[in-house]
């Protein structure tokens, strides 16, 4: 077998394009400071949740959409809340340091997800559509008042 030379201008060109592959990998991000509706667009989308009162609405599930949705900062004077689509259920649950409250969602009635008042900036769930449910999976810092799941 013989070698084969590449040239100074090859070699720039394919540092280039490792560049610009690099440049792709930023993740799309969406700040939400008052009651927002989600769109199929959002999908895939890290979504900034203000910390006083905001409301989040997820599109119906259509297998593959996926939302991760991050408190920005510690609760100041309401809880957030992200709710699914009527007859759309969140399955799964958000690990905390909370012993005493309800942070698992069940899959057949938890539409509501709550951003409780002991919430950090940084908390956060992970939502992904099978087409059928919302499966969820997130942390929370608090001890009490985390987030919590529940049918209205």
């Amino acid at each position: 077998m013989g070698t084969k030379r590449v040239g100074w201008a090859r070699i720039r060109s394919l540092i280039n394009e490792n560049q610009n592959e690099l440049f792709h990998a930023k993740v799309a991000t969406k700040s939400v400071t008052s009651d927002t509706t989600l769109t199929t667009s959002d999908s895939g989308k890290v979504i900034l949740m203000g910390q006083n009162g905001v409301d989040i609405t997820l599109p119906a599930a259509t297998a593959g959409m996926s939302f991760k949705i991050i408190q920005t900062a510690d609760y100041a004077t309401a809880v957030c809340t992200v709710t699914a689509a009527a007859g759309d259920y969140m399955a799964g649950g958000a690990v905390s340091l909370d012993t005493n409250h309800g942070n698992t969602a069940n899959g057949s009635s938890n539409i509501v997800a709550t951003f409780g008042t002991a919430v950090l900036a940084g908390d956060y769930i992970d939502l992904v559509s099978d087409g059928t449910v919302w499966l969820v999976s997130g942390m929370s810092t608090a001890k009490t008042n985390g987030i919590v799941f529940s049918d209205s």
